[in-house]
């Protein structure tokens, strides 16, 4: 049987086939027009003197299984009190390992299905895709592309089947808090 769906982006079409269900038995599609969940994250700055904050909009037609999944963690809690456990300059900044190590162990193994990623879509700083190791592999490490990252990195990213944004940072991100966050254990 084949199943197609459609929607409506930008004034163009665009279509969408679901992929056999994974090993999880996922077959997941968000069609959710021109809705952007918005995420707030606040962080603590020099060592908690203060509190900042950015925000992640979410974009479900980027990649529908990152963002649903990435919500779906958000609503479970998942990434309240985590580290930012590698910070790159001119790189990247990520997260996703879980402070609770029972959630943490819970959510090792749910891996989800890459998504096919836009045509010409190429990342820019402040875009969000979670980190893989192989075809399919994503499960909770987000990251986020610097702002000062080279155009050479830029084309890199995405390369890996398992890197397709589907968030970004709102706003500027070169002025965000992203930009205070410390980087001196890097990678």
């Amino acid at each position: 049987m084949f199943i197609e769906f459609s929607y409506e982006f930008a004034g163009e079409r665009h279509y969408i086939t679901p992929q056999p269900e994974h090993i999880n038995r996922e077959q997941l599609i968000i069609l959710s027009g021109n809705v952007e969940p918005r995420v707030r994250c606040e962080i603590t700055i020099n060592s908690q003197e203060y509190m900042d904050y950015f925000d992640i909009l979410v974009k479900p037609y980027w990649a529908p299984r990152g963002a649903a999944h990435f919500l779906y963690l958000v609503r479970s809690k998942y990434y309240d009190g985590v580290a930012f456990n590698r910070v790159v300059p001119e790189f990247l900044t990520q997260f996703g390992i879980a402070m609770d190590y029972n959630m943490r162990m819970e959510r090792r193994e749910d891996t989800i299905l890459d998504d096919v990623p836009l045509p010409n879509m190429q990342f820019k700083p402040g875009f969000i895709s979670f980190a893989g190791s192989g075809m399919d592999s994503r499960t909770t490490e987000i990251f986020i592309v610097d702002p000062e990252a080279s155009e050479e990195q830029l084309r890199a990213f995405g390369e890996n089947s398992w890197e397709t944004p589907f968030a970004v940072v709102a706003g500027d991100v070169s002025t965000s808090a992203v930009t205070n966050i410390y980087a001196g254990y890097g990678d």
